[in-house]
């Protein structure tokens, strides 16, 4: 996580970033230039120290809606060419949720922005997951040639389609495609070796398992962190030290908390 920089709580920019209520009312009786401005500033630069616990989204869409809000500001940030090297999450997620919700509110633009970048943006994922809430079935199935061929057709590129299938929230996509004549044997293809590959996981788990002391969760959640950094196994970890830490344990707690970076 990070720490956002967040203005003073009195001004029109502090309280948007908070997400406070009387912060909508304050946006709608300033200048709206200057309202417009705060609003893209949060949008822009995610005000929000978690994103991950924090749900701001819809309060921006809305405001979004009340101040006849254009999305060019938003489109020249998701296409930037930052969104070539840094693929972060945070850069350009809080934006593809605002899109989300204005496009469920019939915001025909903001729909066909998410369709641009889930076509050629960074963060695809998250874009591709906001259509498939929102989106009709032909305009999700047009989007397989632009998804599908980010993965070459090899033993690798197949892997990173299987994982990107498995590990995408909702699975409307890769059903419209799995059902496609041009693209569906490729991705029932991917699909089945995932599903083959979830059933030996199942069978060599690699988690924590009966027996095992403080330094082996500790190890394994570090191990975790390194491979896939944004994951939330650290609340899995604490479950398990709950379960196996005793007194004896509270030195070797102490020091891996000292040196954690969150």
């Amino acid at each position: 996580m990070f720490d956002p920089d967040i203005a003073p709580s009195g001004t029109l920019l502090g309280l948007l970033q908070r997400g406070r209520g009387d912060g909508t009312l304050h946006a709608l009786a300033a200048p709206r230039a200057e309202a417009l401005a705060a609003l893209h500033h949060c949008v822009l630069h995610d005000p929000r120290r978690d994103w991950q616990v924090e749900n701001r989204s819809l309060y921006y869409a809305r405001l979004c809606l009340d101040l006849d809000a254009d999305l060019d500001e938003i489109e020249q940030h998701l296409f930037h060419p930052d969104d070539l090297v840094n693929t972060d999450e945070e850069r350009t997620g809080l934006a593809l949720a605002v899109l989300g919700h204005l496009a469920a509110y019939d915001r025909l633009d903001a729909l066909r922005l998410l369709r641009r970048y889930a076509a050629a943006g960074s963060n695809w994922e998250w874009a591709l997951d906001e259509l498939a809430l929102r989106d009709d079935d032909a305009g999700l199935r047009a989007l397989a040639p632009a998804v599908l061929g980010r993965f070459p057709e090899t033993p690798d590129g197949d892997a990173e389609l299987a994982a990107a299938a498995r590990g995408a929230f909702e699975p409307r996509p890769w059903r419209l495609w799995a059902d496609d004549p041009a693209h569906g044997p490729r991705v029932r293809a991917v699909q089945e070796q995932g599903a083959f590959d979830r059933w030996q996981r199942q069978l060599r788990p690699s988690g924590p398992r009966p027996g095992w002391s403080v330094h082996d969760v500790l190890a394994w959640a570090q191990q975790e962190h390194d491979l896939r950094p944004g994951s939330r196994r650290p609340d899995a970890a604490a479950r398990c030290l709950a379960a196996v830490a005793g007194p004896e344990d509270r030195p070797e707690l102490l020091a891996a908390a000292a040196s954690a970076p969150d």
